[in-house]
């Protein structure tokens, strides 16, 4: 009888050993909490105006590296069609480097300082992959400079040349980004 009584309750005991049981991993698309919600508290606010001689700084910093980024993409890109589209967008950068320089010395804003061994921004690897960094960073590149030049002549008060000056390059800077937006590889 305790034999028969032990087989029942071995047989009625659920086993004691199973797989380990793991939450499924999410989708693919589906965006972690962490990134679900930006780091930076200033993230999602909308770019602003700045103090003149501060913004006329950090753009010839920022033109002078787009100056270096297009002659080193139109001396290395793979197709006349990529050459072409480096050369206008030097033509460009140059143009407004120029005006912003000029302007900086006009209004005794501080320029800054010359970098003789600035390098291009643009990884360089197989022809291909090289060509659309130079096509992507260009985008971010053209998107960002909008946004700023547009912030800075929205802004209130400021430098009326500067304005002016900003006012005129955007229509290059928006042509430039059209052409990247339709440029094949």
């Amino acid at each position: 009888m305790l034999a028969t009584l032990s087989l029942v309750l071995l047989l009625a005991e659920e086993p004691t050993t199973s797989l380990p049981r793991h939450a499924d991993p999410p989708a693919a698309d589906t965006p972690s909490p962490e990134q679900r919600r930006p780091t930076d508290p200033l993230y999602d606010k909308p770019i602003g105006a700045t103090d003149d001689g501060a913004f006329v700084l950090t753009a010839i910093e920022s033109v002078r590296q787009g100056v270096i980024d297009s002659r080193a993409a139109e001396a290395g890109l793979p197709t006349p069609e990529l050459r072409a589209a480096a050369a206008k967008i030097g033509h460009q950068q140059q143009m407004t480097l120029d005006k912003l320089e000029s302007l900086a010395k006009a209004k005794g804003w501080r320029l800054p300082e010359g970098n003789p061994v600035r390098t291009s921004t643009v990884p360089v690897s197989s022809a291909s992959r090289t060509s659309a960094d130079f096509i992507i960073n260009q985008i971010a590149y053209h998107e960002s400079t909008l946004d700023q030049f547009r912030a800075q002549i929205g802004g209130k008060g400021g430098d009326g040349d500067l304005r002016r000056a900003l006012r005129d390059a955007l229509p290059g800077y928006q042509q430039n980004l059209e052409m990247l937006l339709g440029l094949k590889l």
